[in-house]
């Protein structure tokens, strides 16, 4: 009986370890960054919080270990040339709410666009890849365990996001956001590795449903720097990386 006690002790230890309801930072992560999406907490007081976090995130990343040495393009099938360049502009005013520049504790009301869209070939804006006919994946870009999820946007929702995805890899600090997603694959608290898929690319949130607006995926990293989150310009990375991956495969 003894033997028993102890075997449903580390069961239970596992699951909260790697289930969907992962313990601590990961709870304590969603309800912050919903907190901050929502307004519901003052700047000064959400840069504090977020510096108590960060320990606890990287300590939790460290447990389910993750390597950090590989790599994936974000769009499974494609390559940098749908990555759009120009999108990068951290401090321009842009969205519905005349903000200028980003700064992440300005939650669903921030200014700039600090990420770079990566767009699908879908004429018909249906979701699904012109020539497949299939939806296309969004996949990790690194080892990176999953911080949050948002599901069940709705047709006028007001959230610019839509259906997202948050990961984190504390080898470098780095905070990924996966945005106008379809489909969620990935459950918070689980590892996921390089080229992993995170979700399907969808029309989801407040712009991103236009029928003016492309196909695309939403894709930010942030890089936590003296407790802010940097807008990180990944443009030239992800290029130099398809390129070697490109001249490999020949």
């Amino acid at each position: 009986m003894k033997n028993l006690n102890i075997l449903v002790y580390l069961a239970i230890i596992l699951f909260t370890r790697t289930g969907p309801a992962a313990a601590g930072p990961i709870e304590n992560w969603r309800t912050f960054e919903v907190a901050v999406r929502d307004g519901n907490i003052p700047k000064k007081e959400a840069a504090l919080k977020l510096a108590a976090l960060v320990p606890g995130l990287s300590s939790y990343a460290e447990d389910v270990t993750l390597s950090g040495s590989t790599w994936a393009f974000p769009l499974e099938g494609y390559e940098s040339r749908a990555v759009s360049k120009q999108d990068f502009k951290p401090g321009t005013v842009y969205g519905p709410y005349g903000t200028k520049g980003y700064d992440f504790f300005d939650g669903n009301r921030h200014g700039g666009h600090p990420a770079h869209d990566i767009f699908i070939h879908d004429r018909n804006r249906n979701c699904l890849d012109d020539g497949t006919g299939l939806q296309v994946k969004a996949v990790a870009m690194e080892d990176c365990v999953v911080l949050s999820v948002n599901t069940g946007w709705k047709k006028g929702g007001l959230l610019r996001g839509g259906n997202y995805v948050w990961l984190y890899n504390p080898k470098d600090n780095k905070f990924f956001y996966y945005a106008h997603l379809n489909d969620i694959l990935v459950i918070p608290g689980k590892l996921v590795r390089a080229s992993e898929p995170v979700g399907t690319v969808g029309r989801t949130g407040r712009l991103a449903d236009s029928a003016s607006s492309p196909t695309h995926v939403h894709l930010m990293v942030l890089e936590y720097i003296d407790g802010k989150m940097a807008p990180y310009d990944y443009y030239g990375r992800i290029v130099r990386k398809n390129e070697s991956i490109r001249s490999r495969s020949r």
